[in-house]
């Protein structure tokens, strides 16, 4: 579905805007917001079952596990061509986007490696499901409607978890912060489409893992991830294993645009004029209520925080909005010092 983002190299130093704090301009990858789903490597093409997919759709709940075959090499090149030009009406290019689509066609026990968890199962909110007239609307990466989807569903497919938790009343979408090496991914997909199309208007949240593995998406917000699966950070900006000196951990990652259509944050007055030419900087107000997410989010994933505090800092100008239409920011867990003093390790150690 969604393709991920560039992540250019942030920087670290003052933080813009009228009071001094520190800053991080950076360009987010957004991995579990708008990463692309699918799996691991193809499985060599072969004829499916008449019902195979369906059965599979049906198999469907919150809780359970696959393997990683995508629809192009469960169905054959010759089906999911007939299934292009019939939920896609045709379009290569929306094909293109259900190329990679889990297929959901061997489920395994949870606690044996896995490749794909589904972690939730969720609706959108009925005034935007009537939008929906074709399942081709659901590939449509750069409509409208598309990118509302996109936040609901991101919004909702963490209910429950301490990523939810933290947001609060505010309507910002919060997701985790993933080395982009590290193998781990959180993707959605609206459900499969022969069962959209019979009525079960419903998106799947997957947590996947190109090795296969028995992490959980429960499992995000613990100490059983890799420590070399966070996002450590050096002034400059330099990406650094979390695991030796560094300045900063990127912790979680903010989608804004509810936020700013609901005007909690004012996305024009947030580009400013700075002393390295364009920036975007909140206001005080905009700090306060976004910081609070970010330090609401530290407090449920680390225990024994001392002088360590977490902040937003905002994307750069580049992605005020990005490409795919979003307006993003950062949390980052430092020590709030001008430089922040350099330490090791996660602070993810609960769990």
């Amino acid at each position: 579905m969604p393709e991920p983002m560039p992540r250019p190299m942030p920087r670290l130093g003052p933080r813009p805007g009228p009071r001094h704090r520190l800053r991080a301009c950076v360009a987010v990858a957004l991995l579990g917001i708008l990463v692309a789903c699918g799996g691991g490597q193809d499985s060599s093409p072969r004829e499916p079952a008449e019902s195979e997919s369906e059965q599979a759709a049906a198999d469907l709940a919150k809780g359970t596990c696959w393997e990683d075959q995508q629809l192009p090499a469960t169905l054959g090149e010759d089906e999911f061509e007939k299934w292009v030009e019939k939920y896609a009406g045709g379009d290569s290019a929306l094909g293109g986007a259900m190329r990679d689509d889990a297929a959901f066609t061997n489920e395994v026990d949870c606690a044996e490696p896995h490749a794909l968890e589904v972690y939730n199962i969720v609706e959108v909110a009925p005034e935007l499901e009537e939008r929906v007239e074709q399942y081709a609307d659901l590939l449509d990466q750069d409509s409208a409607l598309y990118r509302r989807i996109r936040d609901q569903v991101n919004d909702r497919c963490v209910d429950g978890s301490p990523y939810a938790a933290a947001m609060g009343k505010l309507p910002v979408q919060l997701g985790p912060s993933l080395n982009p090496d590290s193998g781990l991914h959180l993707a959605w997909d609206p459900y499969p489409a022969e069962r959209w199309e019979k009525g079960e208007h419903k998106f799947v949240c997957t947590f996947e893992q190109d090795e296969p593995g028995t992490l959980r998406f429960a499992d995000l917000t613990t100490r059983k991830v890799p420590v070399a699966a966070r996002v450590c950070l050096n002034v400059p900006g330099k990406f650094v294993p979390c695991r030796g000196p560094h300045q900063a951990e990127d912790i979680g990652h903010l989608v804004l645009n509810t936020a700013i259509e609901q005007g909690q944050v004012n996305a024009r007055r947030a580009i400013s004029k700075g002393p390295d030419g364009r920036q975007v900087a909140f206001t005080d107000a905009e700090y306060d209520r976004l910081d609070k997410v970010c330090q609401s989010l530290l407090t449920r994933v680390s225990r024994d925080r001392g002088d360590t505090t977490a902040k937003v800092f905002p994307g750069s100008v580049k992605q005020w909005p990005t490409p795919d239409g979003a307006y993003v920011a950062s949390c980052f867990a430092l020590e709030d010092f001008d430089p922040p003093p350099k330490v090791r390790g996660t602070v993810f150690n609960k769990g």
